[in-house]
């Protein structure tokens, strides 16, 4: 896991950028021989294009003396916790654990970065194959609640979306279903909000995004407040006695010029008293 003198120079077979590594982002470069890992990433610049940029700035045996390489052969263990989005567990020979794990938007290299990356850990890995753990599924978020089994949204069409509201205290990127609302973990930067909630529904069905994130039909909302309409801040009381506010910054990205309005009517729909 420590950078090689000199690594073997390979063709790079994909790429995550923004990819968590120990929790710490970090732009990573798939090899048919090991992994890139490239710490503190400009995060001004958008993704692939910086992904891009980095593959054409030098040889990739350059890259990989320049930056932790991580080869396939120190790895001792590969362990697949969830597929979508990707988290994985490697454990290296050393007994160092290093977990990888990409958000719904992680931008990718190559739309295939994922399995490539899946296939190679099953083949490369000291032979030992990745297996998917029973810990995969929602992944829990300070002040969520569980998320039901199956999502609940099969059919569900998105209506609108609002990056970076908060629920309570915790950021999460938002999406209005015709079923209900989708809070996503974990967003990212506001200034690419847009961009993210569009990336989100470009790349996955509904029904998985809100399988794998906190979906509150608006059956479950027993009660509903909008206290604020420009910008949105709403209190919701929940089936289960929960609690939440959610609130839309002043500055804001949303998927369409409306989306504030959006959400006050999807409100409206099950009763909320409007009062501000």
């Amino acid at each position: 896991g420590t950078p090689h003198a000199a690594p073997p120079a390979d063709r790079v077979l994909g790429g995550f950028a923004q990819l968590k590594v120990n929790d710490v982002p970090h732009d990573v470069l798939v090899l048919g021989n090991g992994l890139i890992l490239v710490a503190e990433p400009d995060r001004s610049e958008q993704g692939q294009k910086r992904l891009t940029r980095l593959i054409d700035s030098m040889p990739v045996a350059e890259l990989a003396q320049r930056h932790r390489f991580v080869p396939y052969a120190e790895i001792g263990r590969a362990q697949i916790l969830r597929s979508t989005p990707l988290r994985v567990e490697l454990t290296l020979t050393d007994g160092r654990q290093l977990t990888l794990a990409a958000g719904w938007t992680t931008p990718l290299l190559a739309k295939d970065s994922d399995s490539v990356l899946f296939r190679l850990l099953s083949t490369e890995s000291g032979g030992r194959s990745p297996r998917p753990s029973t810990a995969g599924g929602p992944a829990g978020q300070t002040g969520q609640a569980a998320a039901a089994p199956g999502g609940g949204a099969d059919g569900a069409r998105v209506l609108d979306g609002l990056a970076n509201v908060k629920v309570d205290n915790t950021q999460f990127d938002l999406l209005i279903l015709d079923v209900g609302l989708v809070l996503i973990g974990d967003p990212g930067p506001f200034n690419h909000g847009r961009d993210r909630l569009l990336t989100l529904i470009q790349r996955w069905p509904v029904e998985e995004i809100a399988d794998r994130n906190w979906l509150i039909r608006y059956e479950e909302i027993m009660r509903a407040r909008v206290n604020r309409s420009i910008p949105v801040r709403a209190e919701l009381e929940l089936g289960t006695g929960q609690r939440i506010t959610i609130t839309e910054p002043w500055t804001t990205q949303t998927l369409t010029d409306g989306s504030g309005q959006v959400l006050i009517d999807a409100l409206r729909s099950v009763g909320a008293e409007v009062v501000g």
